[in-house]
């Protein structure tokens, strides 16, 4: 009688490790890209909070009855800041678009400290880092309710808000109107990134 040979084709120890190996290194580098897509779009959220705030802010600065400086009204648009006194503008252009560069500087916020280091021109800037904080006001006139210039981000981040406020007058010190510049920054979630949103708001007096 002839006998029979049993042909075992199974997987060996060393091959099934192997396989498992392959298997982990294919894992993880799925595991990666999925960790770095959310990254990448918790930073677009963080962009995407930050750009609403500066729209949300632009639309309110711009629905604000018009607060001359004669008038000593209280308003955030009051300009209290002596440097903008003799900010000129014509029907053509504004002087500060192209010299006044304070009138958008934010100051040196730091990642530490993101509302320290901040320029002494600013009308608002936030008081605490506590979210929902509301602005300070630095000079005369400010209004009895300030707005929120603290607001949450992401992944334990802030958005911050200031504005500066400038008054325009013609070649005769006759006041024109008003500029304010908002100013949005934050710092990028996981890169810590310093970012910065300016948008500009006129007010022509009426």
């Amino acid at each position: 009688m002839e006998g029979f040979r049993l042909d075992n084709k199974g997987f060996t120890l060393i091959e099934l490790l192997i396989a498992m190996l392959i298997v982990l290194i294919v894992m993880l580098g799925l595991l990666r890209g999925i960790l770095e897509y959310n990254k990448f779009s918790i930073r677009a959220k963080m962009k995407d909070r930050a750009t609403e705030i500066a729209k949300q802010f632009t639309a309110y600065v711009e629905s604000l009855p018009y607060a001359s400086d004669e008038s000593g009204v209280r308003s955030i648009l009051y300009a209290n800041n002596p440097s903008w006194n003799n900010v000129i503008c014509s029907s053509t252009s504004c002087s500060f678009f192209e010299t006044q560069t304070d009138f958008y500087n934010l100051g040196s916020p730091t990642l530490t400290n993101p509302i320290d280091g901040l320029s002494s021109n600013l009308r608002l800037y936030p008081s605490s880092n506590n979210v929902n904080s509301q602005c300070i006001c630095r000079g005369m006139n400010c209004p009895n309710t300030l707005p929120i210039c603290t607001y949450e981000g992401f992944s334990g981040k802030r958005v911050y808000l200031a504005m500066n406020v400038a008054r325009m007058i013609d070649d005769y010190g006759r006041e024109t109107g008003k500029a304010t510049s908002v100013l949005i920054w934050y710092f990028e979630p996981f890169t810590n990134t310093f970012k910065q949103i300016t948008s500009v708001v006129i007010k022509e007096k009426r």
